[in-house]
């Protein structure tokens, strides 16, 4: 095109001031999408830290009470927090937002346990301590389905990717054949590499738990299981319960390393 061209471009002309309209307005509204997707990215992974932290509060909690409620609520929360780190969040990164089945059998029955108070008062520190984890817990929990349940509106995909063509057709008006034909594939290389990363980079941070290289994953209640697992042994108790599963049967909960 920049052969064929007649010397001098059409820089002066309507279709540069569209390119100068369209590019910038293309890269705002880029921009724009691109924060409002990192922001719910951030809080996907703020909410599986604060949701490991709960574990681990709760976990605390159930030192302060008796057998057997002691034992009973302990094995649900590592079953809790196996059944989310696997089964829920296999569902996730598939797109399945609803509760999981095994997931709400676990949390109901902490409840459950905790309603028929079996050698433990509520006057005693270990219920207020459970109480303020159980909340958030379930706050943290609520704000990762939130992050997933989020998603852009295809309109704005639309329009950028609208704004895109628009602002790469206008480049084609600075052809001019008296330039190398390097700077004619330079100017559309650019702007077409930075439409395509935007698109890119949106797209992975508008899913977060969708399995890509950027997605959260629920190493840090990994951790912490491990970690609560590690301090039972070193009391000489069992580290691996037996947990419900979402087919009705159960498994053991596997040791870690």
């Amino acid at each position: 095109m920049s052969k064929k061209s007649p010397e001098g471009s059409l820089s002066d002309r309507i279709p540069t001031n569209v390119y100068a309209v369209t590019a910038g307005a293309m890269f705002l509204l880029a921009a724009f999408t691109f924060s409002a997707a990192f922001a719910e990215y951030t809080n996907a992974q703020q909410a599986v830290r604060a949701e490991s932290s709960a574990i681990l509060q709760m976990y605390r909690a159930t030192i302060f009470m008796e057998q057997p409620l002691q034992t009973t609520l302990r094995n649900d929360l590592l079953c809790y927090a196996q059944l989310v780190s696997t089964v829920e969040w296999d569902a996730l990164a598939s797109g399945d937002t609803s509760p999981q089945g095994a997931v709400q059998e676990t949390m109901m029955a902490m409840d459950d346990s905790l309603a028929a108070k079996d050698g433990f008062t509520q006057a005693s520190n270990g219920f207020s301590v459970w109480e303020t984890g159980n909340t958030n817990l379930a706050m943290a929990r609520e704000q990762r389905y939130a992050a997933e349940d989020w998603n852009l509106p295809p309109i704005v995909y639309i329009l950028i990717i609208i704004g895109s063509l628009t602002t790469i057709t206008s480049l084609f008006t600075f052809a001019n054949s008296t330039k190398p034909g390097w700077g004619h594939v330079s100017v559309i290389i650019g702007p077409v590499f930075i439409a395509v990363s935007s698109l890119v980079v949106i797209m992975f941070f508008d899913s977060p738990f969708i399995e890509t290289p950027s997605s959260v994953t629920p190493a840090p209640i990994l951790d912490t299981v491990q970690y609560i697992q590690e301090d039972l042994v070193s009391r000489g108790l069992d580290p691996n319960p037996t947990c419900p599963t979402d087919t009705g049967s159960t498994s053991v909960f596997p040791a870690q390393s």
